[in-house]
This record gives C-alpha cells, sequence and structure tokens, in this order.
C-alpha cells in the first residue's frame, strides 16, 4: 500500500484529497498542530487507513520516523496571521525545515507545496514569505510541486460559507473597494483530480502550476451572480480601501473579527492567471464553471 503524509490536512483541502486518496488505496498520515476531531478523519477511510496523531514540532520522533518511509509527502499548513513573526515561523522556517528532512529521505518521491494565486503580485508580508518560500522549494527539491490555486469553492468551502449568511440576513452587501477587481475561482474536485495526478504522475522534476477556473468575475459580477441564483435583490455598498484598511488595521486585533489586512489584500489586486505558468492542461484536465458550486451551497 502506498502512503502519503499530508501537513495541513486537518483543513479544507486536505479533507477532500484524504478522500480521495483513501479511495484509491493509500495510507494516509495526517499530522496536526491545532485541536482537531481524530475520529472524523479516520472516518474518510477504513480502519487503520487514516492515522491522524498530533505533533509540537518537525523534531518529533514520530514524524522524522515517518517521512523516512512514506512514498508523497504534501504540506497545505499555512497562515493568515498579521503577526509577521507567525508567519515566518509557521511557513518560510517550518517548510525550510521540512526540507531538510526530505532532503535525506530515500522514500519520498515527490513533495508538493501549496503556495497561492497572485502572490507574486500582492507587496504584504505574508506574500513576500510565500515567495520565498517558493524559492526555497524549488531551489532545494528536485522532487518538488509548487502549486498555485485561484479561491476554491465547493460545498462547505470558507469563501462562500462565509459570504453567503451574509447574502442571506442583509439587504445590503458590503463590496470591498469598488469591485472591480478581477478573480479566477475554482473547484475544489479539480484541484484534487490535479493533485492526485501530480502525484501518480511518472515524470519527477522540479514543477509549478497556476489552477484556476474557466470563467473570470470582477467581484462585483460575482456577487450580482451569488443574489441572482439565491432570486433575491441586493444593493452592494462599496467601500474605499482608504477608509477599509486602517479600519481593518484596528478591528483585526479582536478575537472575532471576520477579516484581517492579509486577507484584504487579495480585493486590491486581480487575482487570475499569471499565462506564464503550466496548468490543468498539463493533466488534461478541463476545469468546470463555479456556478455549480454556489448553488450546492446555496
Amino acid at each position: 500500500m502506498k502512503s502519503i503524509i499530508i501537513f495541513g490536512g486537518a483543513g479544507y483541502i486536505g479533507k477532500h484529497l484524504i478522500r480521495r486518496f483513501s479511495k484509491n488505496g493509500y495510507k494516509v498520515i495526517v499530522p496536526y498542530q491545532k485541536q482537531t476531531n481524530e475520529a472524523n478523519l479516520r472516518l474518510y477511510g477504513a480502519v487503520g487507513q487514516i492515522i491522524p496523531f498530533h505533533f509540537n514540532s518537525l523534531k518529533n520522533e514520530k514524524i522524522l520516523t515517518l517521512l523516512n518511509k512514506v512514498d508523497f509527502c504534501i504540506n497545505l499548513k499555512t497562515s493568515w496571521s498579521s503577526n509577521k513573526s507567525e508567519l515566518k515561523r509557521s511557513i518560510l522556517d517550518f517548510n525550510a525545515e521540512l526540507i531538510e528532512q526530505i532532503k535525506f529521505s530515500s522514500s519520498i518521491k515527490r513533495f508538493v507545496f501549496f503556495s497561492g494565486l497572485g502572490t507574486e503580485q500582492r507587496s504584504t508580508y505574508r506574500n513576500e514569505i510565500i515567495s520565498k518560500t517558493e524559492d526555497l522549494v524549488t531551489k532545494n527539491l528536485q522532487k518538488s510541486v509548487v502549486i498555485r490555486p485561484s479561491v476554491i469553492l465547493g460545498n462547505n468551502d470558507q469563501f462562500l460559507s462565509n459570504l453567503l449568511p451574509i447574502f442571506k440576513m442583509s439587504f445590503f452587501i458590503p463590496l470591498f473597494g469598488n469591485g472591480s477587481k478581477k478573480f479566477q475561482p475554482v473547484l475544489i474536485d479539480d484541484i484534487v483530480e490535479f493533485v492526485v495526478k501530480t502525484i501518480e504522475a511518472n515524470k519527477i522534476g522540479k514543477q509549478l502550476y497556476e489552477l484556476a477556473g474557466p470563467d473570470i468575475f470582477t467581484y462585483r459580477e460575482f456577487y450580482n451572480l451569488i443574489a441572482d441564483a439565491m432570486n433575491k435583490k441586493r444593493v452592494l455598498v462599496p467601500t474605499p480601501m482608504p477608509i477599509l484598511k486602517p479600519v481593518v488595521g484596528i478591528a483585526e486585533k479582536l478575537p472575532f473579527f471576520p477579516i484581517n489586512s492579509e486577507q484584504l489584500s487579495l480585493f486590491e489586486t486581480d487575482n487570475t492567471l499569471s499565462g506564464n505558468e503550466s496548468g490543468f492542461s498539463y493533466h488534461e484536465i478541463s476545469p468546470k464553471r463555479v456556478i455549480s458550486a454556489i448553488k450546492k451551497s446555496l
């Protein structure tokens, strides 16, 4: 039985990958740091097929042993913290240590690092850290793959799950900026299909892929699409970024504020394919339109 270790596997993307890899007969190891429900994770596979366990650092003896036994490694672990030291520690430093350990593994055939589409276009500290991590991965591991997905949609995804309750409760919908920035959302099922094919491909070598769906929307267009799907009349209220930034900068320090400065930066630039990197076509996958995800979430 082939085996795969997925850091950050308890999150949204990870759970979909676990379900798919378990169906394909893999043993799936899921190390986690934040509290998670191990019993629920185990339900994604047969008895003994999904192995979640808590760890504090990569110096954990069990992790060191597993990295010398598993066939593949995926890192989905990331952070949206506004704390610079936390971002550096959880993304750049974590991957640097993980890479050093993978270098000495004779069993790992491929390492997949999840980045984000448009990272190089946004001048925030988090994106600087992500870019440095991408360079670290591609320069130090010949068997590495970097995947830059766009906003991922699907049943219970984070983006729609946060957005739809606002559309259901309020007649007025806040629009960050003027809503003219574009994005190119992608379905989780297409992401999973691509990752599986990437893991199981015969070709080994440094690779970088940008993944996005076939449709490009402005945020205003997308919000109107949601309102139309709900058959509701909604008024979009643009909020200029010069007003939003200082407000979010203060409010993000509250424990339950829904967005921080790093997340706000997503609405300042277009989040679409650059056209400079390979994508779904590399594995002959035709990504599906996202309207189905909106209807399913509703």
